[in-house]
Order: C-alpha cells, then sequence, then structure tokens
C-alpha cells in the first residue's frame, strides 16, 4: 500500500478524487485507495486535502520521484502473550474504565467494573427527567453513570497524540456501532446521540467475554494490607481482587477526599469559565467565508494569555450545531457542559470559554481546587434562582458588567431553563479580567465571536480534574503497587480519547504483569 500525502481537490466528489490521485501517481489503470485522513482548508477558498493509501504497485524509482508518496506500515495495536490471569476491578465506567475492562476482556481477563451511576439506557432517562422536571438524581446524571460524562456531550475523538493506541480507540468504536468516517475525519466526532448506543455495545461485548458490570454501586473506601489493596468497601459490599483500577471521573469528589486519607496525590492546574454560544451559520460564515449548506458545521479553537495577570484563556470543546446542557451532580449547586447529536444540525453553536487557574487562585491546600468548585458552583446555583436555571448574560453585558434584560438575535439554548443575570462576581476579579480580554482579542481572530449578543452561560467546571492520583512509570499508584489510577479524573488525561489510551496502557500492563 502507498500512503499518498497533500492530494487538494476542489470538488469533494470519488471522481475527482480518483483522477488526482492517478494524476500525482502516474497511473491509468484502476485500482483500490481507501481515505487515511481528510481535512477541509478554508484559508484561500475551500480545499479539501486528502491522505489516502492506494493498493498499487511503484518502482522505487518512481516513488522516490512523488513527493508525498511513501510505502505504508501501520503499526497494529497487539498484545503478545503470555498474558497474566488475575482478578482486577476497575472503579468507573467512562472512557478509560471501559476501553481497559475492554481491553481486558478481549485478551481473557474476566473484569469486574462498578460505577455508582446507572446503565446507559436508565441514565438517559434520569437526564432527560432532570431537563424536564429539574428533578437530579445525584447518583445517575450528566457526570455519573456509564460512558462518563463524555457520553453527554459532541462525542469528539479530537486528540493529538502520535501513540499507535489512538487508531485502536476509533477502530473499537467502529466495531461497536460509530460512523466509519471517525477513521479519517481531521475532527472525527460521534455525537451523543450515537455515542450512547456505542457504549451500550462496549457493555454487551465485555459481557459477553464473562466481564461483569455492577451499577448504583458506589466504591466507599479501599482496605488494603501493607502496599496492597486487598478490597473495596461499596455500597453493595466489598470487592476482593488481585488488581484495581481507578478510573473514577472528575466530579467523584467525596471520592477524592475518601482516597486522600490513604493515598498520595496533589493539587494541580485547572481550567473555570463559561460556555459561549453563536449562531452556527456566522461561525460557518466567518471560517468558510462562503455559505454552503454542503460543507460540515464549523468549529474553531482560540487561545489568549492575559498579559496583566498571565492567566491562559482557551476555548475548548466547541459544539457546532448544539445546545447547552446543566450538568450539575450535587443538590444546590450548578454547572453547565455543551452537546451535539451526530447531525450536528442545531441553529447555535457552543463552546466553554475558559481560563487555567492553579494554587494561586484556588488554595494550597490539598483539595483546595474542589473547594473552589463547589463555592463557583454553589454561586451560579444561586444567582440562577436556586432552582437550577443557569445564569446567562449577554457578551456586551459581560464586558460592561451589567446585568442582561434582553436578547438579541441569539437566544440561549441552555437546558432546562435560563435565568437573565450578571456573571460579573462569580469568579475572581482576574479570572473574569482575563476571559474578557480574551473574548475582546478571540473576537479580532474569528469574526463575530465578541457579538454583543452572544450569550455567556455560568458556569463551566468540569472541563478537567483539580487533583492528580500520583503514580510511577508502570501507572501503579505511589501508594499501592496494585492500584492503577487512570483517565481524567485520576488527572492522566484530557478528553475522551486521551482517556480510552490511557485505559489501554493500564490493561496492557496488567495483562502482562508489570
Amino acid at each position: 500500500m502507498i500512503l499518498l500525502k497533500n492530494v487538494k481537490i476542489k470538488k469533494d466528489d470519488e471522481e475527482t478524487l480518483v483522477n488526482k490521485i492517478k494524476k500525482i501517481l502516474w497511473i491509468e489503470d484502476d485500482f483500490k485507495y481507501e481515505i487515511y485522513k481528510k481535512s477541509i482548508d478554508a484559508r484561500n477558498g475551500i480545499t479539501f486535502n486528502y491522505q489516502v493509501l492506494v493498493d498499487v504497485h511503484l518502482t522505487d524509482r518512481k516513488l522516490q520521484k512523488i513527493k508525498d508518496a511513501e510505502i505504508y506500515k501501520e503499526e497494529n495495536f497487539k498484545i503478545n502473550p503470555p498474558y497474566s490471569d488475575s482478578k482486577v476491578v476497575i472503579v468507573g465506567t467512562g472512557p478509560s474504565g471501559i476501553f481497559c475492562g475492554y481491553i481486558l476482556a478481549k485478551y481473557g481477563i474476566r473484569p469486574i467494573l462498578i460505577e455508582r451511576g446507572k446503565k446507559v439506557e436508565e441514565r438517559v432517562e434520569d437526564v432527560e427527567k432532570f431537563l424536564e422536571s429539574f428533578s437530579l438524581d445525584e447518583e445517575s446524571n450528566v457526570q455519573f453513570g456509564e460512558g462518563g460524562a463524555g457520553t453527554f456531550s459532541d462525542g469528539k475523538l479530537t486528540a493529538r497524540s502520535k501513540d499507535k493506541r489512538l487508531r485502536e480507540v476509533l477502530k473499537i468504536y467502529v466495531e461497536n456501532g460509530a460512523p466509519e468516517d471517525i477513521l479519517y475525519e481531521a475532527k472525527p466526532h460521534i455525537g451523543t446521540d450515537v455515542l450512547r448506543d456505542v457504549v451500550a455495545n462496549m457493555r454487551k461485548y465485555i459481557e459477553k467475554k464473562g466481564g461483569e458490570f455492577r451499577f448504583s454501586t458506589k466504591m466507599n473506601d479501599i482496605e488494603f494490607n501493607g502496599d496492597r489493596v486487598t478490597s473495596i468497601d461499596t455500597t453493595n459490599g466489598k470487592i476482593e481482587a488481585d488488581n484495581f483500577v481507578l478510573a473514577l471521573g472528575n466530579s467523584a469528589r467525596d471520592t477524592f477526599f475518601k482516597l486522600s486519607e490513604n493515598v498520595k496525590m496533589e493539587n494541580k492546574p485547572f481550567a473555570v469559565g463559561f460556555r459561549i454560544e453563536h449562531k452556527q451559520r456566522d461561525i460557518d460564515l466567518a471560517q468558510y467565508k462562503v455559505e454552503d449548506k454542503t460543507l460540515p458545521p464549523a468549529s474553531y479553537n482560540l487561545t489568549y494569555r492575559d498579559e496583566d495577570s498571565g492567566i491562559g484563556v482557551y476555548t475548548f470543546c466547541m459544539c457546532p450545531g448544539g445546545y447547552v446542557i446543566n450538568a450539575s451532580s450535587e443538590k444546590d449547586h450548578l454547572c453547565v457542559n455543551g452537546m451535539s447529536f451526530h447531525s450536528r444540525d442545531r441553529e447555535n453553536s457552543n463552546s466553554a470559554i475558559i481560563a487555567t487557574i492553579d494554587e494561586k487562585i484556588y488554595g494550597s491546600n490539598l483539595l483546595d481546587g474542589i473547594r473552589f468548585q463547589r463555592e463557583i458552583e454553589k454561586k451560579a446555583y444561586e444567582l440562577g434562582g436556586e432552582s437550577y436555571l443557569a445564569p446567562v448574560q449577554k457578551v456586551g453585558d459581560f464586558l460592561e458588567n451589567k446585568e442582561t434584560t434582553e436578547f438579541g438575535k441569539i437566544i440561549p439554548t441552555v437546558k432546562p431553563g435560563y435565568k437573565p443575570s450578571n456573571l460579573r462576581g462569580i469568579y475572581p476579579e482576574a479570572v473574569e479580567g482575563a476571559i474578557a480580554n480574551a473574548i475582546k482579542y478571540m473576537g479580532k481572530r474569528l469574526r463575530g465571536f465578541a457579538a454583543e449578543d452572544a450569550i455567556l452561560t455560568g458556569v463551566e467546571t468540569r472541563s478537567s480534574c483539580p487533583i492528580r492520583i500520583l503514580r510511577d512509570e508502570n501507572m501503579k499508584s505511589l501508594s499501592f503497587e496494585n492500584l492503577y489510577p487512570i483517565g481524567e479524573g485520576s488527572g492522566y488525561s484530557g478528553g475522551i480519547v486521551s482517556s480510552a489510551i490511557d485505559g489501554i496502557k493500564a490493561a496492557e500492563l496488567i495483562l502482562k504483569g508489570e
């Protein structure tokens, strides 16, 4: 197979692509090919940039003359025997936990996965009930339950990792019902509606291989003897095992407080801010410079460093054609997230606009970051009227520090509802100042971003974890040699793909007995 890069075409159809490949490779005969990567370049008109795998024989001399062609050698993911035969308990069924369990099951270990929330089908019903009736289930919500918080997002699979496991993650998703285009799209996504079915299919695969899921089962504490964990105490009894995997979500605050008594961890920087909404049509025009409904909804990624405070601000988890969702998991506290279906066909886009903070902002005592999050979420709950209505404000009013009383063309989408407010005062002045300056700067980078009637919704506090559970080079806790802290909640990843890769790595080490 020949990997051919930089195949650029203006008309995005198969005939144009095939003719371009023939021209570049100097061939006339028919051939088989598959798309390896695809992206859109809108800098000078719309250009579709492909990387393709072509099944064709070229002489070494001819191959050397073609600038962007090379022999394709993919390093397939595989774990070689022998495999250990140990009993493994995985705490949490977000991406890191479920991928760890999936690989263990594939290679013969029958893991037990416990989850404080419910299976995804029941979890969907609980979330929909909350969004309709304001009735929050603190153990089954946008944060807790099978699939993790990412199940109620956009299902974005972007990652900068060059790890060979990245493609394995995408393949496993496709095998379990995700669209095949995630294998080659530059910015792949599944969508919350499709991802729910994929997660359920992964569970069924693990169960078919002998694995076991225990839902509505919360880990209360660990029990240990010397430097080894012997069992975990749960709401449904003790579970003994040889190895234990902590695949906690970043919202498992009560668990972090309990674990901190015996498990070494440290504070780490994390990010807080708001969601910002625009008309998706305006984002499309700003990015593509043309109105073309055949193009996918456009996205953006913006960064800024505030000169006055040194605080970095960036956009995160951009959801084209989506809406904002109340992502609360604690009574009388409020936070939000973004969500999109696979079609991304809603009127508004939304993204987090968040500032990175550290101990200088939230305090230097262990777990002060969590205390800070709770303080902010309590303020947001009170500002929304103490009923899980999210406080919202027009960007223009936020910049002028005045309460919003009416909206322009952009109407907030947040479910279950919203309350016009003044978001100033929720965060420390340095954080709010950095975000305000970032909005103005980003408005110069992306037309319309700082539009007066764009909508800010408070608060975005769960983008990353405030703590890191310390581990060694073999992913083992510094406190216990058979405890593997992984994923976003342990402080080692920042999204679906990186969490899944972390889970696969842990499974490899357990299978190898390392």
